[in-house]
């Protein structure tokens, strides 16, 4: 529960805050939309996840990329820890890209549509039929900057994700949860979310949350 806290929001911009509570209220709406879609989809019933998201943790950016000029990294490889991401990225502005089999591929910014990343709690619900978005993000070229307004809709702290039973035409597709030592991928959104804020940042980590990392790190 160390990921829980209030927001804080800047006194100099307070429209700020009805604006963005604004579209996190309608956001939400689109998300248990997504994920009753979702439930369906896999064979369970539309409300197979909504005691996990009760309530549900609930995470708005307002990210702003600034150029470089080698185009070096804006964000590195990552998949997102939770179960749904919806993205709103700045008309005309590349800069995603996603892993595929065959390498990294480009996602073009398209008006007036969402980027929807597949979490890796889905992942585990799903025991690997639904595949965690492994994505990152260049930087943009020199002079210019690229804004990203990613919306993270996941189920409660403490909950663990509901696995999904999967009908046999689609158990029989399911590769298993990605494992490796870097990035050992739990049940429990909290613990999973707060294993990724600890390898991401190391240093914040080792400030305040030294007892988790170990002294001697």
């Amino acid at each position: 529960m160390r990921l829980d806290g209030p927001n804080q929001w800047p006194q100099a911009l307070p429209e700020l805050r009805l604006a963005v509570q604004a579209w996190i209220d309608r956001l939400e709406v689109l998300g248990h939309r997504l994920l009753a879609q979702w439930a369906l989809a896999l064979g369970a019933p539309a409300d197979h996840f909504v005691s996990t998201f009760d309530p549900a943790s609930i995470l708005l950016k307002l990210v702003r990329y600034p150029g470089t000029a080698d185009r070096s990294q804006g964000v590195g490889a990552h998949s997102d820890p939770g179960i749904l991401t919806l993205l709103l990225i700045e008309p005309g502005k590349a800069g995603l890209q996603v892993q595929a089999d065959d390498g990294w591929i480009d996602v073009p910014p398209t008006d007036d549509c969402f980027v929807v990343n597949i979490g890796e709690l889905m992942e585990v619900a799903t025991d690997g039929y639904l595949r965690a978005t492994q994505h990152r993000v260049t930087a943009p070229q020199q002079g210019s900057e690229r804004l990203s307004i990613p919306f993270f809709f996941n189920p409660a702290l403490d909950a663990p994700v509901p696995s999904v039973q999967l009908p046999p035409q689609l158990a029989a597709e399911a590769k298993g949860v990605t494992q490796d030592a870097a990035n050992v991928i739990g049940s429990r959104y909290g613990e999973n979310l707060l294993k990724a804020r600890l390898r991401a940042n190391p240093d914040v980590a080792a400030l305040h949350h030294a007892d988790l990392v170990g002294a001697e790190d």
